[in-house]
């Protein structure tokens, strides 16, 4: 079952959060990022509220152009610098390297944005400018 959730519109949708499930593998397809998430999804309970009977999930952020998106690694203070926070990671390629531990945690919607929070050994922010998303239930 697919559902699509325009961010172009009017008026902005709610959008379910597969909160604390694991994605498995991210890809890059066409302008679109892509997010497969584990099997056995409905174990979940943000899950069993809205799809108890889902096995998978596919999430698809249509981006509004090839490389508008941008992602963030919260980092501790180090040796030499005292600043902990949010830096950019120079290359958006990386994200493809948390996969396999990385959680879904929430996400924000704007016009044409989400802002999405996930969690690979420290917080990771997902920033990108999309015109609609779509929800893939494998079930």
């Amino acid at each position: 079952m697919k559902e699509i959730y325009y961010l172009n519109k009017e008026t902005l949708p709610t959008i379910p959060v597969p909160h604390d499930c694991v994605i498995k593998d991210i890809q890059m397809k066409d302008q679109t990022l892509i997010f497969v998430f584990e099997d056995n999804i409905s174990a979940h309970d943000s899950i069993q509220a809205i799809h108890p009977n889902a096995k998978s999930l596919i999430i698809r952020y249509h981006l509004t152009d090839e490389e508008t998106f941008s992602v963030y690694k919260w980092r501790k203070p180090r040796r030499f610098s005292r600043k902990d926070g949010y830096y950019r990671l120079l290359d958006n390629s990386q994200l493809f390297a948390f996969a396999g531990h990385l959680e879904y945690l929430y996400h924000n919607v704007g016009y044409c944005s989400i802002i999405t929070k996930l969690w690979a050994d420290n917080g990771v922010i997902l920033d990108a400018y999309v015109d609609y998303i779509e929800f893939e239930w494998i079930g």
